[in-house]
């Protein structure tokens, strides 16, 4: 598992939750930009990616989350109905994109949910 977070605050707060549960192990905690970490991060490596960030470099991101999902990887987006406008042009060029199949499930502030089947 791998968790990036550019807040210090939510970093250090995440480092102690992951100390606190004895999983330093198998988490991996990067400090830093997500689309940075996403540029460099090896095709089909991800099995699991989820977005809590800023909805408005989602569409940016797109093509290496794209690259970096491996077939059968998920990609799941919060807030995708309490912030629908915002991830409208991200949310259009997923479901555009035929190697992906997509589904919103509004449960809380809602999870927009793309699974890769295909390279």
């Amino acid at each position: 598992v791998t968790t990036i977070e550019l807040a210090p605050d939510k970093a250090a707060m995440a480092r102690e939750n992951i100390a606190t549960a004895g999983l330093g192990d198998i988490i991996t905690q990067v400090e830093g930009e997500a689309g940075a970490w996403l540029a460099q991060a090896p095709d089909a490596s991800a099995d699991l990616v989820f977005l809590d960030s800023a909805r408005s470099l989602y569409l940016a991101w797109w093509p290496d989350l794209r690259r970096v999902l491996r077939a059968g990887g998920l990609l799941v987006v919060d807030n995708a109905t309490s912030h629908a406008h915002e991830m409208a042009d991200f949310v259009a060029a997923v479901q555009d994109d035929k190697a992906f199949n997509t589904s919103l499930v509004p449960v809380g502030k809602g999870e927009f949910l793309a699974v890769k089947a295909s390279a």
